[in-house]
């Protein structure tokens, strides 16, 4: 029996009609599968096809005025924290352990700014 309350939950930077970008929270349930017997059933996301995953190190101090996301990507920040600010004018701050999936390509895109001393450290998985 799939657990209702177990979900992924992620930041969505995803651009409308008018190619202006936006922030919204997102919830994927994940559901009971059999996904690696002979281990018991875990609950597990839908299946998305990767094309590629690589590790991007922003210093401290750096800033990237806006640009779209040159493809559709998971970003999970591992160490760090950055600002994204998105066309619309609202900014998060999204600290190490924030998931994230960027859709805005071809958009008026983000921008990105690491805040304090440490590096961000982020892994990139683009997606179909």
């Amino acid at each position: 029996m799939t657990d209702t309350r177990l979900k992924l939950k992620y930041v969505n930077i995803y651009a409308d009609d008018d190619k202006e970008t936006h922030f919204r929270d997102v919830e994927i349930p994940l559901k009971d599968s059999d996904y690696a017997p002979p281990a018991p059933p875990i609950a597990v996301s839908p299946h998305q096809t990767a094309t590629g995953t690589v590790a991007i190190g922003f210093p401290p101090g750096w800033f990237g005025d806006f640009h779209p996301a040159p493809k559709h990507q998971w970003m999970i920040i591992t160490s760090g924290t950055l600002e994204i600010g998105v066309s619309d004018g609202e900014k998060r701050t999204l600290p190490a352990g924030t998931i994230a999936f960027l859709e805005e390509t071809g958009s008026k895109g983000h921008s990105t700014r690491v805040i304090g001393d440490e590096t961000s450290i982020l892994i990139v998985t683009e997606v179909n």
